[in-house]
């Protein structure tokens, strides 16, 4: 075993310590509820929420979703030729983000969901979907409405986009229609001057935002509603680099009309999963993000040091085996 190989490894130990360990008396189910002494008189421009990428993409079936704004099929379709695997075994592996289902994630502490919505003209339903069609969007409403009455003073905020597989009209008017049935009566009306407070969301009983692509009517707020940026590389000091400069663009800007998301995110590409088979190199999405994941906690210590704010919202990959949960609380100035 080589000494890069050796760092990884303890690296990768600490982290998962890290994730592990409690902070102090706080519950990851009812974080917010329970260190409302610390983020309660805040707005949601002054905290960091942590969040999933792809965060249904626990479960990938053998369909692929049409129009899903990639080459991948045809470079995927390559790469297998090269080592005797088909696009779908190779595309499952490296598209793959999570291990958990959504009321999981959101037991886990995580509180913003990235739903990429896709039309399954196979089932004719709603799915999730990364390249390939995943579960039902109605199991995921389910999973976040089980958790929301459990845990009503809890904040979430849900991004549904993409709109993969032409959709009709009708059919985006039927998925804001599922929106409205699952979550209408817990959404914070449209404000983005954002100056309400995580107390005033829980006093009112709307502790859930919902933005969906290509609607703007309320109560859904808008799709821009949220600031999305991303590495889009496979390196990770090119992906620490990244992050570091939009860290630095989001403290020097005001963004008054959004929430800015920082994604702490790997992305593969046919030449990683090439490498992943001639070089032994992780040859799945979520190995290749526990090689990232360890460095979150060096990065956010060096940025507070400098009293950098890391967006609104901090998204990650297999987020259950990092240490996103403590860095958040410290993020947030939460101690017990």
């Amino acid at each position: 075993m080589n000494f890069q190989v050796l760092i990884i490894f303890a690296l990768t130990a600490i982290s998962y310590v890290l994730s592990k360990v409690p902070a102090g008396r706080i519950n990851p189910a009812s974080w917010m509820s329970d260190s409302l002494e610390f983020i309660g008189q805040k707005t949601l421009k002054e905290i960091t929420l942590p969040g999933t990428h792809d965060s249904g993409a626990y479960w990938l079936g053998d369909v692929w979703m049409p129009d899903a704004g990639s080459d991948w099929p045809n470079e995927a379709a390559a790469v297998g030729q090269k080592i005797g695997k088909n696009e779908t075994w190779v595309t499952r592996n490296f598209a793959l983000a999570q291990d958990q289902n959504l009321y999981q994630q959101l037991l886990g502490g995580i509180r913003y969901l990235d739903i990429r919505s896709g039309w399954d003209n196979t089932t004719n339903q709603w799915v999730t979907f990364h390249y390939l069609c995943g579960s039902p969007i109605t199991e995921l409403f389910g999973n976040i409405s089980k958790f929301m009455e459990e845990y009503k003073n809890e904040i979430l905020v849900l991004e549904v986009s993409h709109f993969s597989g032409f959709p009709s009209h009708q059919n985006i008017r039927d998925l804001r229609a599922m929106i409205i049935e699952y979550f209408g009566e817990f959404i914070y009306p449209v404000n983005l001057s954002f100056n309400f407070t995580i107390n005033d969301m829980i006093e009112s009983g709307k502790t859930v935002i919902v933005t969906m692509s290509e609607e703007d009517s309320a109560p859904i707020w808008p799709g821009d509603t949220i600031y999305n940026t991303y590495a889009n590389s496979p390196i990770i000091r090119k992906m620490i680099k990244f992050n570091k400069d939009t860290v630095q663009q989001y403290m020097s800007s005001t963004w008054p009309n959004q929430i800015f998301k920082v994604s702490w995110t790997l992305t593969p590409n046919a030449q990683t999963i090439l490498d992943s088979i001639k070089f032994l190199k992780p040859h799945t999405l979520i190995q290749l993000a526990d090689l990232g994941n360890p460095f979150l906690p060096e990065f956010w210590k060096s940025l507070k040091h400098e009293h950098y704010q890391v967006g609104n919202i901090l998204i990650i990959d297999h987020y259950e085996q990092s240490s996103i949960m403590a860095v958040i609380y410290d993020m947030n100035g939460i101690t017990f």
